[in-house]
């Protein structure tokens, strides 16, 4: 019963410390801060489960396993925090049989929470949860068989039992406490990027339908000069130029109006692969220009349901900039699937790829991986034209690596 109270007793002690250190990280919108505090909470929290560990012979029994799983599939340092327990366990209670017995245990488990630091992240809620309890429910049958290797009895069974339930119960509310403070973060950035867009949506329809009369009219009236006979061909030059200017601000503010009220113009079925052959035709000369050699695999009668002009528009932009993420050359593929009831449209390239930062930042508006060069207003119409279709889409970096972007529509047929 003592081991149970110092067992509970420990355990509170590391919950309070994480929980303290990723509460203080809510107050940073930072990454890298909420990270660095995340991990400076888990690590405070291994020196606590060693320093109130319980010496049973040559084994000591704590709860270090709870900072090494937590490490390892929510921040991908499970292979370090593994050392670390290990080099703390030397320290507080020096080299014996009990530490040479689960070093290699701890040496696996931190190989392979490193390796499954990204499966695990792809995974949905319950299956996560499950992966983190199953992982606990390992560690401990492995460190019962070290027990018995050593002592060549079962009497070690009901500490185990004890140590194990402790474990499994800890680890499990504080991967529920985390996920439910990381889903909180998701909503908050969702909420405040759509307010953004809508806030920039209503600007741009008011600004777009302001400006558009008095350019329609400008183009109207130069239109009307361009005809007069007696005008000198310096000055026809002249209005042509500025005819041209103004059908490309014309469809900068259409991009706008576009954004603003996405609405599809005339629904129909339409194949995928015919439209994406139409996009690269008029993509192909700046794919020259930046040396792009362009690949395409598409499946057989994929159709879709909506609006074809805004379909091009929509992925006219997204392969644009994919070119131009490449510009001393490189590789564009478009690949094409069905699978039950959805289109998958893959387009991935090997260009310069972006951070986690810059993914989650696509399609705010007025935001550019491109700097000062760019508006953003490209993937902000493409987001909206794939809202309204009913679509999504994932996207998937690296820096130096390349992007792919996945799109899903339901398919027509």
């Amino acid at each position: 019963m003592e081991l149970v109270k110092d067992l509970f007793f420990n355990l509170t002690l590391v919950m309070l410390v994480i929980f303290m250190f990723n509460i203080c990280s809510e107050r940073f919108t930072t990454k890298s801060i909420k990270q660095t505090l995340g991990l400076l909470g888990l690590f405070i929290s291994l020196l606590v489960c060693l320093a109130f560990g319980n010496p049973q012979g040559e084994f000591v029994i704590d709860l270090r396993q709870i900072p090494i799983i937590i490490a390892g599939f929510y921040y991908g340092y499970g292979l370090l925090f593994s050392v670390l327990s290990l080099v703390l366990r030397a320290l507080f209670y020096g080299v014996d049989l009990g530490l040479l017995t689960v070093l290699p245990l701890y040496l696996i488990a931190g190989i392979f929470l490193h390796y499954a630091y990204p499966w695990f992240q792809k995974l949905a809620y319950k299956k996560r949860m499950m992966a983190i309890l199953l992982t606990s429910l390992a560690m401990n049958l492995f460190f019962f068989f070290g027990l018995i290797v050593i002592s060549s009895t079962y009497s070690g069974m009901k500490i185990l039992i004890e140590m194990s339930i402790t474990q499994l119960f800890g680890v499990g509310i504080l991967a529920f406490f985390i996920e439910e403070l990381r889903r909180n973060d998701f909503y908050r950035e969702q909420m405040v990027k759509a307010q953004k867009i809508e806030l920039a949506s209503h600007m741009s329809a008011a600004i777009s339908h302001e400006v558009r009369n008095p350019l329609t009219a400008v183009q109207g009236f130069l239109q009307l000069a361009a005809e007069d006979k007696e005008m000198k061909e310096t000055t026809r030059g002249y209005i042509k130029i500025a005819l041209t200017e103004l059908e490309i601000a014309e469809k900068v503010i259409k991009d706008y109006l576009t954004f603003a009220q996405p609405s599809l113009e005339r629904n129909e079925q339409f194949e995928v692969g015919n439209e994406l052959n139409q996009i690269l035709q008029s993509l192909q000369p700046l794919a020259n220009m930046n040396s792009v050699e362009v690949k395409t695999v598409y499946g057989d009668g994929l159709v879709v349901f909506g609006d074809k002009s805004k379909f091009r528009q929509c992925f006219l932009n997204i392969m644009k900039n994919c070119i131009e993420a490449m510009p001393i050359g490189g590789n564009l593929t478009i690949h094409t699937e069905r699978t039950i009831g959805e289109v998958f449209i893959r387009i991935s390239d090997t260009g310069i790829g972006m951070s986690e930062e810059q993914i989650n930042r696509l399609g705010e508006p007025y935001y550019s991986t491109k700097g000062k060069k760019g508006t953003g207003l490209g993937l902000m119409v493409s987001f909206s034209i794939l809202r309204e279709m009913k679509g999504t889409i994932n996207i998937r970096s690296k820096l130096g690596k390349g992007t792919e972007f996945l799109v899903s529509f339901p398919s027509a047929k």
